[in-house]
């Protein structure tokens, strides 16, 4: 009995002992993706202290563990159910759908080593949300950086803003905004204080394919991807401009058996940013758009397309706001609305090809201790098609997650 009430005793102690390291420098507890989220794992790893044998290697192993319990009005077309994919909302009638999983739960690995030419870090990041709707296991992030200046492996692409993404229960998030994590090489340049330069070769993957009656649109990229950026942080948030640069090559068939071939170059800007606003807000935004940047979308569509008679890639605009506000040390709420279109005039696409996209989600997140969240949310999506038929789809979504570390 003493030996239990001991145990419980130093059960407590480390859950305090943590909680007051995870309450210290920790801007947005609810995050599992962007900057806030590896702020989060930079504070628990200074926090914790843990070493590599007699090395200055300090490291950092944990992650949480999340169960989703969704209720969604109509079930979406495709295998997956976990995350609301507007640009899978079905036109037919469906019908509603349950779900309960645990694929958002995360691991971690962080450490850090001093040299000579600056700070080694190292990252690792595994869930369970596989692209194929199943739960399996699936590195999100895999990289090393040296320092400031030079970063190799998987992480988030130079062309989209980390502090831009809004702290969403959905998987997914906004349709509009630029979310894409893939292998790269980048290097980084301080030019002024508070500014930097960023440019990366990132890996090259095709975008999405098109089919209807009148017959199907494909295409590929041939070389890496360029990216690059210029980035503005201090006190009141930060602003990003980037830009992004593709070789495509769009190939089309016809019905009939007809086919054309066209190597064209995609290209890309954005602008975003994270503002704060008062002691403890911030509002987010971006506006990105460009020809051949349908893939770095988070909800991608292909945009290729006929066009006064030959292959074209179609311009894609994203919009997204979001504002976080902070009600307590245990409370917050994130809501925002997000769009995607496709510039399609003077193309031929078909009809039942889509050309809008809408997202719109709100949420209340609750802290009950350092360890444990509970938070529910709404969301609702609208896709609209060429031939201007719309569908819609509400889900409602409830999460409890428990930090491991």
């Amino acid at each position: 009995m003493k030996a239990a009430c001991r145990l419980a005793a130093a059960l407590a102690a480390a859950t305090a002992a943590f909680g007051a390291a995870a309450a210290e420098g920790d801007p947005d507890w609810a995050a599992t993706r962007g900057a806030s989220a590896d702020e989060q794992l930079r504070a628990r790893l200074r926090a914790a202290v843990r070493t590599i044998g007699n090395t200055d290697t300090q490291y950092l192993v944990g992650g949480y563990l999340q169960l989703d319990a969704i209720a969604a009005r109509r079930r979406q077309d495709g295998d997956e159910q976990d995350t609301v994919i507007v640009s899978a909302t079905p036109f037919a009638p469906a019908d509603p759908e349950r779900r309960l999983g645990a694929r958002q739960s995360q691991i971690n690995w962080l450490s850090r080593t001093p040299t000579g030419a600056g700070e080694l870090w190292t990252r690792v990041e595994v869930n369970l949300f596989a692209d194929d709707g199943e739960a399996s296991p699936r590195v999100n992030q895999l990289f090393a950086r040296l320092g400031e200046g030079l970063l190799l492996g998987k992480t988030y692409s130079t062309f989209m803003d980390e502090n831009a993404l809004p702290t969403t229960l959905d998987y997914n998030g906004p349709s509009g905004v630029t979310f894409v994590r893939q292998w790269l090489l980048r290097g980084s340049v301080p030019i002024a204080k508070g500014w930097r330069l960023d440019a990366a070769l990132e890996e090259s993957q095709a975008d999405l394919s098109a089919s209807g009656a009148a017959g199907q649109v494909g295409s590929h990229a041939e070389r890496p991807d360029i990216a690059a950026r210029l980035r503005a942080e201090g006190d009141w948030g930060s602003m990003q401009l980037s830009a992004l640069s593709r070789r495509v090559t769009v190939s089309a068939t016809a019905a009939g058996g007809a086919s054309l071939e066209r190597r064209v170059q995609g290209s890309g800007l954005s602008f975003s940013g994270s503002l704060g606003v008062g002691e403890d807000d911030s509002l987010l935004w971006q506006v990105a758009g460009g020809k051949g940047v349908g893939r770095y979308f988070n909800d991608p569509l292909s945009a290729a397309g006929v066009e006064g008679g030959g292959l074209e890639l179609l311009r894609m605009t994203g919009a997204t706001l979001y504002y976080q506000h902070k009600w307590s040390e245990r409370w917050r709420t994130v809501a925002g609305a997000s769009a995607l279109w496709i510039d399609d005039e003077g193309a031929a696409r078909p009809q039942d090809a889509l050309r809008r996209l809408s997202y719109f989600s709100a949420n209340l997140l609750w802290r009950a201790s350092p360890v444990l969240v509970f938070g529910g949310e709404v969301i609702a999506g609208e896709a609209a098609r060429v031939s201007g038929d719309t569908a819609s789809n509400t889900r409602l979504q409830f999460s409890v997650r428990y930090l491991v570390f």
